[in-house]
């Protein structure tokens, strides 16, 4: 019998319409370690537990993020914009060793002390259980989620839900009562 490891991999074009039908987004996941902080957008997130909740997250191996991970054993997952033009220019190729991507960029931390751009759209600070260097060009991560928290809810909300148009004010001012 053979053993699954002797089969060859099968050739990416000809699967591919199947595997781009599984879910993907658009993703930053930050961490920090002391001073040092990095970042790297990626495009497969899942959640994989529900008791307590956890996320996988495939990463491009070489990243300056991967040793910072691995230190400060956490990171935020934050959903940005597809078409966020400067989340592409700071964040699209790998980072500098040494570089801080985040110099000069408004952010907030999370609990774990993770940088969240506040062009997020939302955000979830998750706790590493499981690193997995897998044999391919990324590396897998698994985490607990801990603490989350929504930036841009209009913005999410006007992607998903039509909305009418504003109605105008009446003009009418509202009345103050006086306590008795």
């Amino acid at each position: 019998m053979t053993s699954r490891r002797d089969w060859p991999a099968i050739d990416r074009s000809r699967v591919a319409d199947l595997l781009d039908s599984i879910p993907s987004g658009r993703f930053l996941i930050t961490s920090r370690f002391g001073e040092a902080r990095s970042a790297a957008i990626v495009r497969w997130v899942q959640q994989c537990a529900t008791h307590p909740p956890m996320v996988m997250v495939a990463i491009e191996k070489g990243q300056a993020l991967s040793p910072i991970i691995r230190d400060a054993r956490n990171f935020a997952l934050c959903r940005v914009d597809d078409d966020d033009p400067l989340i592409d220019r700071i964040f699209q190729a790998m980072p500098d060793h040494g570089r801080d991507p985040f110099l000069g960029l408004p952010h907030l931390s999370t609990p774990s002390l993770c940088p969240v751009p506040s062009r997020a759209l939302w955000w979830i600070d998750c706790e590493m259980v499981r690193h997995m260097d897998i044999e391919s060009d990324h590396e897998m991560w698994i985490a607990g989620v801990h603490h989350f928290g929504r930036l841009q809810s209009d913005r999410v909300a006007s992607r998903s839900v039509s909305r009418a148009p504003a109605k105008k004010a009446s003009g009418k001012r509202p009345v103050k009562r006086r306590a008795r």
